[in-house]
């Protein structure tokens, strides 16, 4: 029994008796069930309830077993004064407030309507399957699901929105650092996404500016992230970018640099951060006042990716380390990861932008909607189980619903599971 499965039994109240009393026998009615509080705190908040005719507004706590309310702490806690009723699915001991006075526990083992906790069981308490409902998905309607794909897909894209918002706060509200830091974490990739944003966020944005107007970016940001460092390298490209950090370490007064190890280890070729800071400096020095360039594309998804044709470095076409020739492959920013960096950079940028202006967003959504679906082991089950993806928006949903619901057991919080409880 989860406290997720007891919240939504109390949210909609899917109880068989009409007539409710406490543990004590008390009369009770609900007249509001509150708001479900996701953050510390009692369960819900605002809820209006009757004991024996006496009405009583404040806090719902829910928990399996009264005792975990001791287990918790929560009689040490003031947060937790203001509960007028503790909602159990088993009561096995009276609880407390800080006060020492006594709450009102309502105990739902014999409440619930038989055909919920039946189908909850029979959802659940399974032999471990890749996600409890794979057997049963084909049940639920496809509308309903694309309906709660969307709604999943907003969560996360919430989050990421977030995460840009911090960036947005650390570089003083300028909107072009914002993102060009931002799709630097991102260039950087899982392994070495924190050191290039590490490295770059060192130096105020208008310094790297003047590199991009200048075409001195290479020698800068390589040399940022430390990978100018070595004096044994006879490559006559190394050293005039080396000589040309040094001289811009003193014009900057930059002698406190911090140190990163950059990981090549575990990276594909295409993925060393040699090779994607070569396409990261292309893609700057092809587009001067790049937020700007894209605040004015509209909601033409072609518009966005043509922005990422640019042309590498001819060094790197024939290198992956400096002074390791390798064979000559072109170095282009591919398609798959363009769309990748439209998702997880471009996207969030332009809704935190539109949120704060107080602009509609809602194209975002059908740009999402337009980007090709991402090919996964994560999509693959869910299309072997009967999901059909035929966008980004989709798949991204997808892989967050696998993460924070499926591998969770919040099948109480998903739609999916709360239809299949219900039907």
């Amino acid at each position: 029994m989860k406290e997720s499965f007891l919240h939504l039994v109390w949210q909609q109240q899917l109880l068989n008796s009409i007539e409710l009393c406490t543990v004590k026998g008390e009369k009770l009615k609900i007249h509001k069930t509150g708001f479900l509080n996701k953050l510390q705190g009692p369960d819900f908040s605002n809820a209006l309830i009757e004991i024996e005719e006496q009405k009583w507004a404040g806090n719902i706590e829910v928990h399996v077993k009264s005792s975990d309310w001791y287990a918790h702490q929560h009689q040490k806690d003031k947060n937790y004064n203001n509960v007028i009723l503790h909602v159990v699915y088993e009561h096995d001991v009276e609880v407390f407030d800080e006060h020492s006075n006594e709450i009102p526990t309502l105990e739902l083992k014999d409440c619930i309507v038989k055909n919920i906790l039946k189908n909850y069981r029979s959802l659940m308490e399974v032999p471990q399957q890749w996600i409890f409902c794979e057997h049963k998905l084909k049940k639920i309607d496809a509308f309903k699901i694309n309906n709660w794909l969307e709604r999943v897909y907003v969560e996360r894209l919430e989050r990421k929105v977030d995460d840009v918002a911090s960036v947005y706060k650390k570089c003083g509200k300028d909107w072009e650092a914002t993102l060009f830091l931002t799709l630097a974490k991102y260039f950087g990739g899982n392994l070495n996404g924190q050191l290039f944003l590490g490295a770059f966020a060192q130096v105020d944005f208008s310094v790297i500016r003047k590199q991009m107007v200048n075409k001195t970016t290479h020698s800068f940001l390589y040399g940022l992230l430390g990978l100018l460092e070595s004096n044994k390298v006879e490559d006559a490209y190394y050293q005039s970018l080396q000589k040309e950090f040094a001289y811009q370490k003193q014009k900057y007064r930059l002698d406190d640099l911090k140190k990163f190890q950059l990981h090549f280890y575990g990276c594909r070729p295409q993925n060393f951060p040699t090779i994607r800071l070569a396409q990261l400096i292309a893609f700057y020095e092809e587009h001067l006042a790049v937020f700007d360039k894209i605040l004015s594309l509209g909601n033409k998804l072609n518009d966005y990716k043509d922005l990422f044709k640019v042309k590498i470095d001819d060094y790197w076409q024939e290198h992956y380390h400096f002074d390791k020739p390798s064979k000559k492959s072109p170095k282009q920013i591919s398609k798959g990861f363009v769309d990748l960096l439209l998702m997880n950079v471009v996207i969030p940028v332009l809704f935190l932008h539109a949120k704060t202006q107080g602009e509609d967003d809602s194209f975002l959504l059908e740009l999402m909607y337009e980007i090709p679906p991402e090919k996964n082991n994560i999509i693959s089950k869910f299309n072997q189980l009967g999901i059909k993806t035929n966008s980004a928006l989709q798949t991204q949903a997808l892989l967050t619903l696998k993460k924070e619901y499926c591998d969770k057991e919040r099948c109480a919080e998903c739609t999916v599971g709360i239809e299949l409880m219900k039907s």
